[in-house]
């Protein structure tokens, strides 16, 4: 795994034995410099030296003591080095601020050679702010389920998405006519290979609803999953057969006595202190425990409730993620409309703080996701936008999602379908966000 990128930042003082012009380069990325200071004149047979250009500026002018030599100054980002007269050298160009261009070599009198051109760096990463409000698109059916022999899958859902490596890593949901749920895992290197990839049953290790990351603290995969809230840890998610044995993820039942089905689909995410469980109850309310990062994985002993709504505006298949190059949290919560299953979006300064509904992406009629704005490539298949996953390029225990590229992986089912809820024909789709 690749940790976080660093910046490093490379300060050079020099001193001289004459007096140095001052520097007001005050350099940072996209801003422009002045000019540096001039250099006062070096002493008898000693060097004169230049000031540093600002981001942008040019560099002062050295001129030699007797005796002396005298070197340009450094230019500044984008800026031109400083002249060196009656020195031997000119000075060297200018180092290229962030995305801009190298500065111009230095003039050198008498004899003196020009330096060389600075490098440019590269822009900072983009980043985009998530959107008030949301509109998609969506693919057609991405795949039907592959039924082992003796088995017979009616469904293919609740998905996890995460990159390993250069691939992707899916875990979902399966019910066998012939038992009951069931786990499956399915590997790509690209989205659109869905319906040709193999889908590996887990056999009778029935991870339902399954989350996957990574968790860096401890250098270790966890797979989170239900009934009675599990995990299991893993050092190669590609591997299906390598998971533990699971563990129990949850001490005690904060659903008692509010109806619904008790504790269901299950998320973690942490910040750089604390691993936070949130969870559904199917009875209009979310719940979350914490704990330390380092206790973590084990079981969350304080859960408690933290929203409550009607059944059919909190009802499940919750999920939140960290925004990328923000200080903010979104909540996904799966609501029961009129017309469909849809999301509803919340966001919190903190993940131990107050989710509030965001104004544009909390109702049927304007939802996070939902059948009211989302435009498919052919025909609408379903009018379900129902349990899955953000694609999580960054698996990490964080969960940042950028807003610049959004997908969802969603499960939907053609209208048409009914009956016995566990029987309902869901299949995998995807979501992608029309960028404004």
């Amino acid at each position: 795994m690749t940790g976080p990128s660093r910046t490093l930042l490379l300060v050079i003082q020099v001193s001289l034995l004459g007096a140095c012009g001052a520097d007001d380069s005050g350099q940072s990325s996209g801003a422009i410099g002045g000019a540096g200071g001039a250099a006062a004149v070096g002493g008898l047979g000693g060097a004169g030296g230049a000031g540093a250009g600002g981001s942008s500026g040019a560099a002062g002018v050295a001129n030699a003591g007797t005796g002396g030599n005298a070197s340009g100054g450094s230019g500044g980002a984008s800026g031109s080095a400083g002249a060196g007269n009656g020195g031997m050298t000119g000075g060297s160009g200018g180092a290229g601020g962030s995305g801009g261009a190298g500065g111009s070599s230095g003039i050198g009198d008498s004899g003196g050679s020009g330096g060389g051109g600075g490098q440019e760096d590269a822009g900072a990463p983009q980043t985009c702010p998530l959107p008030d409000s949301f509109a998609w698109t969506s693919s057609d059916v991405l795949a039907e389920p592959q039924s082992p022999d003796g088995h017979d899958f009616v469904s293919l859902k609740d998905f996890t998405i995460a990159r390993v490596d250069d691939r992707y890593a899916i875990y979902g949901t399966a019910f066998d006519t012939s038992s009951s749920w069931t786990g499956v895992y399915i590997e790509l290197s690209d989205l659109s290979d869905f319906d040709s990839a193999p889908q590996i049953w887990l056999g009778t290790r029935a991870t339902v609803a399954p989350q996957l990351m990574y968790f860096t603290p401890k250098d270790i995969w966890v797979l989170t999953y239900q009934w009675g809230f599990q995990y299991a840890t893993s050092d190669d998610p590609t591997d299906p057969t390598s998971w533990s044995q699971g563990r129990s993820l949850l001490s005690g039942n904060p659903t008692m006595g509010h109806g619904g089905t008790g504790p269901i689909d299950q998320t973690v995410i942490c910040d750089d202190t604390t691993c936070y469980l949130f969870f559904a109850g199917d009875n209009g309310r979310i719940y979350r425990g914490s704990m330390p990062i380092d206790s973590f994985p084990a079981a969350f002993t304080n859960a408690t409730e933290i929203m409550r709504d009607t059944t059919a505006n909190l009802f499940e298949a919750v999920e939140v993620y960290s925004i990328k190059g923000a200080d903010n949290y979104l909540m996904i919560v799966e609501a029961m409309g009129a017309a469909g299953r849809y999301f509803r979006a919340f966001t919190a300064d903190d993940l131990g703080g107050t989710f509030t509904a965001m104004p544009d992406a909390s109702t049927e009629a304007t939802p996070f996701a939902g059948r009211s704005n989302v435009t498919f490539e052919g025909d609408a298949w379903t009018n379900d936008i129902s349990h899955g996953d953000l694609v999580r390029e960054d698996p990490s225990e964080k969960k940042p999602i950028d807003p610049c590229k959004l997908e969802f992986l969603y499960q939907g089912r053609s209208p048409t379908s009914g009956g016995a809820y566990e029987r309902l024909p869901y299949r995998p789709g995807l979501l992608t966000l029309e960028q404004p």
